[in-house]
């Protein structure tokens, strides 16, 4: 029953949609695949000259729905959003086209590669692990950040090859998303476990934005490892973050759990990296999964 209330809900927001629309404005409907979530029902909202154009998602919009909001008014609102919010050019006044403009504005994200390989299909990434690091294009202006995943399809504009691209985005990502470490203690505002051997850390960008890629920036969770002088548990807090936990001789088992558990009851689920536990080892071991191991 309760999927024939959602097909209602999405057929019901389809007729609204294009009877309320501008004439200029085209919808367009798709089943998309987004970072941990497939098939959803998505409409984009595109006008004339726009660089870029809104997509709604309808499971995101459903939950107005049930709360009593008609998809008459949702409609209304997704058209008057798109209308105010029409973009002339790309955040940030970069040609897409330019490579010698994107190749400054070049950053990293990353996602969990095994639940993700139907959205990276088209995607150009870098399998480290069970992850992968994604270059992409990082708008910062007036309306805000954002970031455009680079994909194949941009290498023939570009005349380059996928390597160039991932080797500049590695170099280029601390200069425009500069790395941040805090000590936990520190965000909480307490300091009653100071005496404490285990010494725990999150490590972001300044945006914190897609700030998990920071634990692959050339050199940065080394030069964290030699100051601390202690191996490292990296547990994946978010995309938007890591914690970082000194090797004191904890059972990994317990962080994993600890991880499943946040991931399950304190992390939106497009914003889940994975359920695992990393490790980083200073005598030249590097970044490599844990847990759960690979058979």
């Amino acid at each position: 029953m309760k999927t024939d209330k959602k097909n209602r809900f999405y057929d019901e927001m389809k007729e609204c949609l294009m009877r309320l629309k501008p004439e200029e404005m085209e919808i367009t409907f798709a089943r998309i695949n987004k970072q941990n979530r497939k098939g959803l029902h998505g409409c984009t909202l595109q006008l004339p000259g726009a660089a870029a154009s809104p997509t709604f998602y309808f499971e995101d919009l459903y939950e107005a729905y049930v709360n009593g909001t008609a998809p008459e008014d949702i409609a209304e609102s997704l058209i008057r959003y798109a209308g105010e919010n029409n973009l002339d050019t790309i955040p940030g006044n970069i040609a897409i086209d330019d490579y010698e403009c994107v190749r400054r504005n070049l950053g990293l994200v990353v996602i969990g590669e095994e639940k993700n390989r139907e959205y990276l299909e088209d995607m150009i990434y870098k399998k480290v692990e069970d992850l992968a690091l994604i270059p992409i294009i990082f708008t910062n202006d007036h309306h805000g950040t954002g970031c455009i995943k680079v994909r194949e399809g941009f290498l023939k504009y570009w005349g380059v090859t996928a390597d160039e691209v991932m080797e500049e985005a590695i170099l280029n990502a601390p200069k425009i998303m500069p790395p941040t470490f805090r000590q936990l203690n520190e965000i909480l505002c307490s300091h009653d476990e100071e005496d404490n051997e285990d010494e725990v850390f999150v490590i972001s960008n300044s945006y914190y934005a897609g700030g998990a890629a920071v634990a692959f920036y050339p050199g940065f969770l080394d030069c964290i490892g030699k100051a601390l002088g202690k191996d490292l548990f990296i547990l994946p807090s978010s995309v938007n973050e890591l914690i970082l936990v000194t090797d004191s001789g904890q059972d990994p088992e317990v962080l994993l759990q600890i991880v499943k558990e946040v991931n399950r009851t304190q992390v939106e689920p497009g914003d889940v990296l994975t359920d695992a536990v990393y490790y980083y080892g200073r005598n030249g071991e590097g970044f490599q999964r844990l847990l759960p191991s690979r058979m």
